[in-house]
């Protein structure tokens, strides 16, 4: 890559949808499951089975409800803070908060940016 080409306020539009889109997908995973949990006890006894089920399943991918999570908020402060570093003109600050988005996505922790002041 010989240089950097970023659009900020495209960048700023981006993260605002990908937001939008996170917080509607906390919501729905939020429902579903207080419903499945709902589903289990007013369900009959020929039927409350299914729900707990459901429920169990989604308790079992918690682990990867969360990675997914994860990803896209480091995702997000990755690419507003490499972008801030950008619009300052200072390339190595874009790069290395584009490393520790990676490094945050995979582990979960975004104490990174927490240090550098981003939103």
């Amino acid at each position: 890559m010989t240089g950097w080409s970023i659009d900020p306020s495209g960048v700023q539009s981006v993260l605002a949808s990908v937001e939008t889109a996170a917080a509607e997908l906390r919501t729905a995973l939020d429902s579903a499951s207080t419903s499945f949990a709902e589903l289990a006890t007013g369900a009959g006894p020929n039927m409350a089975d299914i729900p707990a089920a459901i429920q169990a399943l989604m308790e079992s991918e918690q682990g990867r409800l969360t990675a997914i999570g994860n990803r896209i908020t480091a995702g997000s402060l990755g690419a507003s803070t490499a972008t801030i570093g950008y619009i300052q003109g200072d390339e190595e600050m874009a790069a290395t908060a584009q490393t520790a988005a990676g490094q945050a996505a995979a582990s979960g922790d975004l104490s990174f940016f927490s240090s550098t002041g981003t939103p």
